[in-house]
This record gives structure tokens, C-alpha cells and sequence, in this order.
């Protein structure tokens, strides 16, 4: 099974850019952020252009302000612990960046102030680390599945932001992994079809079980899309394995206050607003962080908002970055009125699966390519007649029940529903899966007859090209974009017509 390593964090949200923020794969530091420079690159920073202030807000001295932010940050460290503390920690030291960065280029200042900028780098991304993996509690009441916590938190929160998708993804880690909103988005843009909004809503071990209640008993008619695509396979439709996902599911106390009515929602709180002057005002501070501040010689009202940044830790973007990196990177995002944000990036290597690579749109993308000599060293080799997700094997039975509820769901919505059958590699399809795939293709062409469902089949349409897939059923980031581009082409997809 395709694991993912996750931790529950609070809601962020708003404006052009949105995050889930997961647990890191790479320890933390146990050090607290030190404001000592330590040795690095100063090309890893770019500037940070800030808002213009009015001319009626006092001039401030940025390298003064800089140093100032920094000391709060450290003396916050000291004695942070929630994930709220660790928060307000990230975002002096991204004042304090700020700050520096304003310093101007005649000002002799200047070269002494680049230097604090890679020393507050470090210590920012170490804050960063503390705040991802401190936890902190969801605003629902949990379902027992942090995969399926997160992307219904970050499903919510980019519903809140945006207003619902245009076009839906749903499925398996298949899907999670498979389809790129982004890029299809671009494709899409690209075909003429307008700026069509999607959403990849995939989960780990979801089966036509898990489908139906996320799409009939979950989600409000009015966080529905224009569009649904379900990416996965023959293993979501087989009846004869234990569907432990569905089950620790419904045993959850999450579902349980949904069937009691109590369904999942954000706080409502008022519409985030900046001071032009990046003030913030002394109720939105704890009043030990005001003790803090006080001894420190600090001001609170100097201290800009929380919401001007947007943090996220994910892979490099394919579009942008046409070359193949495993590097994760640290985004520092400074929205600059209705322009598009400003980048300040800092390169780090994070290994393995985390929650924190997950993307605004609810993708995960993959860096690893799968190759058969050097993947069996380290991970054993399972025939399909001892595989438990096709043994024992029937595509009659509760999930074909699920399919078919789903499907007259979507049709009653007049939502038409596409279902991707995902490529697969050579190593995976053994005689005993290849036998399951003819069984399951035959099976949905008939759900087809009536109308309202589209079946496409690409299972094997890259049985030999490995550099697309991550293992042998899960597709990489290379072969989610081409994937991407490929369906924005497929004329069998209804697309929704552009918005007026």
C-alpha cells in the first residue's frame, strides 16, 4: 500500500495561494532558531519586493526593523510550542527578511544586511520545520484518516478561497499522485477551453465505497463540481477484498456526526484585512506573546500581519522547471496587491512522502522514477495471485453498488463522470492482473449503455516507459504532467464550457 507520512495542522487559507502543511520527512532540529549567521549562498534569496506604504505612515529604517523582527523571532522561539506559536515565530522571521531586503543598494549598510538575510533563512526554515510538525487540532471533528483530513480540510479551505472546482479528481493514491490540477489547468487554457478550475480530491485506498460517500453523503450541493473525474483502476471496483479504508472510516467519530448531522466546516471567521502601515493590533496577541514583545523592548502594533505570506514546501514546478530535480523547495510567497506573488526560494532536499508536498490543488507530486533493477533491492516483488488488493477478486458485490449509486448520483445532479482508468507499468500487469484489467474493461464498457458515464482506458498505454512511474502503479510527476496535457486533448471528456 502507498503510504504517506502525515500530521494534522489548522486551516490556511485566502487570496491567490493555498497550502496544506503535513510533517516533514526530515527531523527538525531540536536547536531554537539562533540569530548567528551560518554559512550559505546568497544567491539562494531573491528579493522581496513589499507594498508601498502611503505617505501618511511613519518612515521606518528597514535595517532597524529588521533587526528588530529578528529579535522578536528568537525570543518567541524560547518558549514556542503550539503550532500558533511556531506560526507567529515563521512570520517575524519573515519580517526580519523583509526588513533587510528593503535595504537599499546605496545604503553602505547594505552588504551587512544581505548576510542576515541568509542567516534568517535558516533560521526560518527551521521555525517552518517546528510549526509543520507541531500538532494542532482540526477544526472537524477527524475520520480517523489523515490523508483524508487533509484534503478535506484543504478541499474547504480552497472552496472558502475560490468557490468550488469546475472540475473535480477523485480516486485512489492513484489519482492523488496521477493527475496534476495545474497542469491540466495550463492544458486546458491552452485547448481554448478558458481558465477551468480543478481540484484533485484523491485519498489513499479509496474505493467505489469511499467515492460515493465523499461525493453523496460529504459534500454540500453547493461544493459539488461542474465536472467529475474518478482516476484509478480495477482495484477501487473489487468487491472480494476487506475494504479496510471504508470501514475504519465509518467507524470514526467524524462519520459519526455526520450521519448526526454535524457536518464538517471551517471556523467563520471576518475577511482577512492589512493595515497599510502593517500594523496589527494587540487582541490578535496572546498576552504572553505581549509579555514576550514587552521584555524584549519590542512593539506589538509594529508588528505586520500574519496573513501578507503564504508558505509552502513542495516540488519544484514541472511547468517552470523543465529538468528533472528530487530537490524540494521552501517557497516564501509575498502577495503584492493583485500582481502575481513574488518567489523568495530556498533550496532544500526533503526525502520521502509528507503532506507538505502536497500542492494548493490537492496534488502529490512524485520525484522518484521507478526502475525494476534497483526498486526489488529494497522492495519485494508481489505476484497478482498473492496480492491482496485483487485476491480474493469479484467485481460484483458492494463496490459494484457503489458504482452504480455514484453514477445515478451524478446523473440526478446532471454532473458528468469520467473514469480514467490509469496506466500501468509492464513489471506490474502479470498474467493474473492482465486477466483482472479484461475482466474490469469489459465490466465498465457495459456501465457505459445509458449515457451520463464515460469510461476511458489508458491502463497500458505506458507499459514501457518506467521514467513515468514512481513504483509500479503509481505514476511521478513526470508522467502526471504528460497525463495532464494528454486528457486536456481527449475529446470523450465533457468539458465544462468557460464561465461568463
Amino acid at each position: 500500500m502507498f503510504n504517506l507520512c502525515l500530521q494534522r495542522h489548522g486551516a490556511a487559507t485566502l487570496a491567490l495561494l493555498l497550502f496544506a502543511a503535513g510533517c516533514s520527512s526530515t527531523s527538525p532540529s531540536n536547536t531554537t532558531p539562533k540569530t548567528t549567521a551560518k554559512s550559505a549562498t546568497p544567491s539562494t534569496a531573491r528579493p522581496v519586493v513589499s507594498a508601498q506604504s502611503p505617505s501618511t505612515c511613519p518612515q521606518i529604517d528597514p535595517f532597524t526593523k529588521g533587526l528588530d523582527k529578528a529579535m522578536n523571532a528568537a525570543t518567541l522561539a524560547q518558549s514556542a510550542q503550539s503550532k500558533q506559536d511556531w506560526d507567529l515565530v515563521v512570520s517575524q522571521w519573515l519580517q526580519a527578511i523583509e526588513g533587510m531586503q528593503a535595504v537599499s543598494t546605496e545604503n553602505p549598510k547594505r552588504a551587512f544586511a544581505q548576510k542576515k538575510v541568509i542567516e534568517y533563512l535558516q533560521n526560518l526554515d527551521i521555525a517552518l520545520q517546528k510549526a509543520s510538525t507541531t500538532t494542532s487540532q482540526l477544526p472537524f471533528t477527524s475520520f480517523d484518516n489523515q490523508i483524508f483530513d487533509e484534503q478535506l480540510l484543504l478541499y474547504l479551505s480552497y472552496v472558502a478561497a475560490v468557490g468550488p472546482p469546475d472540475v473535480l479528481i477523485i480516486g485512489s493514491s492513484r489519482a492523488l499522485v496521477g493527475i496534476d490540477p495545474r497542469q491540466l489547468q495550463q492544458a486546458l487554457a491552452a485547448q481554448g477551453r478558458g481558465n477551468l478550475k480543478v481540484f484533485n480530491f484523491g485519498v489513499n485506498g479509496a474505493t467505489a465505497k469511499i467515492i460515493d460517500f465523499q461525493l453523496r453523503q460529504l459534500l454540500t450541493p453547493e461544493q459539488m463540481p461542474r465536472l467529475i473525474i474518478w482516476a484509478d483502476g480495477v482495484r477501487a471496483l473489487n468487491s472480494g477484498r476487506v475494504d479496510r479504508t471504508y470501514n475504519s472510516l465509518v467507524a470514526s467519530q467524524g462519520y459519526q456526526q455526520l450521519m448526526a448531522g454535524d457536518r464538517p466546516r471551517l471556523p467563520q471567521i471576518p475577511v482577512d484585512t492589512a493595515d497599510a502601515c502593517e500594523d496589527i493590533p494587540h487582541s490578535t496577541l496572546s498576552q504572553t506573546t505581549q509579555k514576550q514583545l514587552a521584555a524584549s523592548g519590542s512593539s506589538a502594533s509594529s508588528t505586520a500581519p500574519l496573513e501578507r505570506w503564504r508558505l509552502t514546501r513542495v516540488s519544484f514546478d514541472l511547468t517552470t522547471n523543465p529538468t528533472p530535480s528530487p530537490d524540494k523547495r521552501l517557497l516564501v510567497t509575498q502577495l503584492v496587491g493583485a500582481q502575481a506573488p513574488m518567489r523568495l526560494m530556498l533550496v532544500r532536499n526533503v526525502t520521502g512522502y509528507s503532506s507538505l508536498a502536497i500542492d494548493a490543488n490537492g496534488f502529490l507530486p512524485l520525484d522518484s522514477r521507478f526502475d525494476p533493477q534497483t526498486y526489488y533491492q529494497k522492495n519485494p516483488r508481489v505476484a497478482g495471485r498473492y496480492d491482496a488488493d485483487y485476491q480474493p477478486f469479484s467485481l460484483a458485490g458492494q463496490q459494484a453498488v457503489a458504482l452504480n449509486s455514484i453514477k445515478a448520483f451524478a446523473r440526478q445532479q446532471q454532473i458528468p463522470l469520467v473514469f480514467i482508468s490509469l496506466p500501468l507499468s509492464q513489471d506490474y500487469l502479470d498474467s493474473v492482473r492482465l486477466s483482472r484489467e479484461r475482466q474490469f474493461q469489459q465490466m465498465m464498457q457495459q456501465q457505459q449503455v445509458g449515457g451520463g458515464f464515460v469510461f476511458i482506458d489508458l491502463s497500458r498505454q505506458w507499459l514501457n516507459q518506467n521514467q513515468y512511474f514512481a513504483d509500479p502503479s503509481h505514476i511521478n510527476r513526470y508522467g502526471a504532467a504528460a497525463l495532464s496535457s494528454q486528457l486536456a486533448t481527449n475529446n470523450q471528456i465533457p468539458w465544462p464550457q468557460p464561465r461568463p
